[in-house]
This record gives C-alpha cells, sequence and structure tokens, in this order.
C-alpha cells in the first residue's frame, strides 16, 4: 500500500462479532496492526533514539513498537525480512506463516512507501509495478517459485528506498540509470512469473481433479462395505464400477498431460476457480464411461475385437472401454457417435440420394468440334 500521509492509530473496543482470529489477538492484548501503522510506529521510535539519546531498546516509542510488530506478526506470520527507511517514515517487510501439514506457507510482502518517494515520480512507477507484480504472485504462484519471486521483489522496493535517502536522488542521470536497471529486472521477473505460473495453474487444476475423485471413492466404498454392489441387478453393479473407471481414466488423463506439458489453463481465472473445473473432471469423465457401457450393454455401438464384444458377457470388457472413455473424451465420443453413423461416414438413418437422370444428348449440328456456333447469316 502507498500510503500519502500518516496513519491514525486508534484503540478499538473489543467486539464479540468481530472474526475469531481478531478475538484471539484481543485476548493475547494485541489489536489488528496494518504495515502502514507499524511503519509510523518505527519511525516514532527512531526519532526518539536520535532526539533524546536514549539506550537502545527502551523507551515508550520501543515498547509501543514491540506491542504492535507482536500484532502484526501474530496476523501475518514472522518478520523474515525488512528495510525502514532512516529519514523517512518508509519501509518495506516480507513475512511468512507456516501451515501445517503440505499447505504451502504463507508469503506476503507488505510496502509503505509513499513519504519517501512523494517528490520522485520515477521511482514512484517502479515501486507501484513492484506492487502490481506482488499481487500477481501472491495470488497466483505456489510454494518455491513465489518464495523466489516474492524475495526479488523485496529486493527491487528495499534497492529503490534505499536510493531515494541517498544524495544521488537529486542526479538525473542516476535516477535515469537506477529506473532503468530496475526496469530490466522487473523484466526478467515478470518472465519468471509468467513461466511460472503455467506449472502452478496445472497443479492447483490437478488437486481439484484429486478432490473430485475423492467423492466417488468413498461412495464406492459405503456401497462395498454395506454389501450393495452384491445386492440387486448385476447391471447396477458394473454400470457404478464403469462410472468409477471412467472419472479415474480422466484423473489419469490430467496426470499424463501434465507431464508432456499439454494441460493449458488460465492461470488467473484464480485457485478457487481452477480447482473447480478440475474437480468436474473426474465427474464428465465418469458419466462418459457410464454412457459408454450403456452404449456397449444395449448393442448400440457394436465393437468386436478378438473374441470380446460389445454385446457379450465379460464385464471387464466395459471397464476397459468406460476408462478409455474417461482418459479420452474424444474416444469417447467417436463410439457414442458411431452408433449413428453409416458406412462412409454418411448417417444411418438418412436416405441414399436418389440417382439423377442423364443429361439430354446434344443434337447434331454439323459443325465439327471446336468449332464457334455459327451466327445468324445476313439475308441476301
Amino acid at each position: 500500500m502507498t500510503v500519502a500521509g500518516a496513519p491514525t492509530i486508534a484503540v478499538e473496543p473489543r467486539d464479540e462479532r468481530r472474526p475469531r482470529t481478531i478475538r484471539r489477538l484481543g485476548r493475547r492484548g494485541y489489536q489488528p496492526v496494518s504495515f502502514p501503522e507499524l511503519v509510523w510506529v518505527h519511525h516514532l521510535r527512531q526519532k526518539e533514539l536520535e532526539d533524546e539519546g536514549m539506550e537502545p531498546y527502551s523507551g515508550p516509542c520501543e515498547q509501543r513498537y514491540r506491542q504492535m510488530e507482536a500484532a502484526f506478526e501474530a496476523r501475518y506470520g514472522e518478520i523474515v525480512n525488512s528495510y525502514w527507511c532512516s529519514s523517512e517514515a518508509s519501509g518495506v517487510a516480507l513475512t511468512l506463516r507456516p501451515r501445517p501439514g503440505l499447505l504451502p506457507d504463507l508469503v506476503r510482502l507488505h510496502w509503505a512507501t509513499g513519504w519517501t518517494t512523494r517528490n520522485a515520480p520515477e521511482l514512484t512507477n517502479i515501486l507501484y509495478r513492484c506492487e502490481t507484480l506482488a499481487v500477481e504472485i501472491g495470488e497466483v504462484l505456489r510454494d518455491t517459485s513465489k518464495r523466489v519471486a516474492m524475495s526479488r521483489l523485496f529486493n527491487s522496493v528495499s534497492y529503490v528506498l534505499a536510493f531515494a535517502e541517498s544524495p544521488s536522488v537529486n542526479d538525473r542521470d542516476a535516477v535515469k540509470q537506477v529506473v532503468e536497471a530496475q526496469t530490466a529486472e522487473l523484466d526478467d521477473l515478470e518472465r519468471y512469473y509468467r513461466g511460472s505460473a503455467g506449472r502452478s495453474g496445472q497443479i492447483v487444476y490437478l488437486s481439484g481433479a484429486l478432490l473430485g475423485v475423492v467423492p466417488f471413492l468413498v461412495l464406492a466404498l459405503v456401497a462395498a462395505l454395506f454389501g450393495a454392489f452384491d445386492a440387486g441387478r448385476d447391471t447396477v453393479r458394473v454400470g457404478a464400477i464403469c462410472f468409477t473407471a471412467g472419472a479415474l481414466g480422466a484423473l489419469v488423463s490430467v496426470m499424463s498431460r501434465m507431464n508432456t506439458n499439454k494441460v493449458n489453463v488460465d492461470w488467473e481465472f484464480g485457485k478457487d476457480t481452477l480447482r473447480t473445473l478440475g474437480s468436474l473432471r473426474p465427474f464428465v469423465g465418469g458419466i462418459f464411461g457410464l454412457m459408454t457401457y450403456f452404449g456397449l450393454e444395449s448393442g448400440l455401438v457394436s465393437l468386436k475385437i478378438g473374441d470380446a464384444t460389445g454385446n457379450g458377457t465379460d464385464n471387464f470388457y466395459f471397464y476397459v472401454f468406460s476408462f478409455a472413455a474417461g482418459f479420452s473424451e474424444r474416444l469417447a465420443q467417436d463410439m457414442l457417435l458411431a452408433s449413428t453413423m453409416g458406412a462412409g461416414g454418411k448417417k444411418a438413418d438418412e436416405a441414399p440420394p436418389e440417382p439423377q437422370p442423364p443429361p439430354p444428348p446434344v443434337k447434331a449440328t454439323g459443325q465439327t468440334s471446336g468449332e464457334a456456333p455459327a451466327g445468324p447469316q445476313p439475308v441476301a
């Protein structure tokens, strides 16, 4: 956030209707603190240390800063890297919040730079681009690629802030060199972001596909425990297995295409949207697998491979084709549409075209081949 003035620090009364996280901070003696507020209190701490000559880590502003720092870290995670301007109330910080299990850690970049660069529009434009990239990287990238990109952004912002405090900020040539160098760095970082964003989007899409298979496996396990597959008609049992085979085929298809980098997803849709689309993929594969079983069992689709036929009683035949239908939607469409297609690619229910009568013979006019027809003769 680029801030133009000093923030107002207010202590709000405790409200039981606030979110649980904020109530928990209140129970520990903390109030929610934004990064601009933390930057301003850090600036007051520095002024107190310089003006009054107090010992380090003492004084009322020092205690206030430590309290607000603890509240800020309780909300966003530990500050693992930071840069604080010495002459103005500006700074940038990188926080890291670990998460349990296989969940990726939360890495976030915080900034408040308006006080230092308010008189340097060229540097402000560079920082604005950094802030835009930070938003995109924070929403799209994951794990190591996200930490690398955020660390590079932190280096760029801290370098610009350090230059803004130096006497060289009044040298137009020096400002131009810094702008050109940071523009090249941000161009390279944006290329890195776009290269990593595609893979991150694929991973999110695959996680959605894995989540989409879980309900089918749970239902199959519950049905097996209660003996639902042993009761009733054999058609119901085989159909349920074909549905599951199609869903698994869709999941394997996503994993196979990821290995060859053929999964094209728009990573700017957002993680929730990509995860939702991925979770629907096994359901679509299961529908194709079930419809393939119906087509083979009913004889609508007639296939013969070796000794196996679509009208036989070998259930493994249905399982294999249901898995293949979920794996390849094009294969399923070709099989299901084959019943309505005749030989030569014509539809079976279309009547053959009626033969056209031959053209009438041309009467002989006494002209030889290649001669132009004679025009009207003049009257003698």
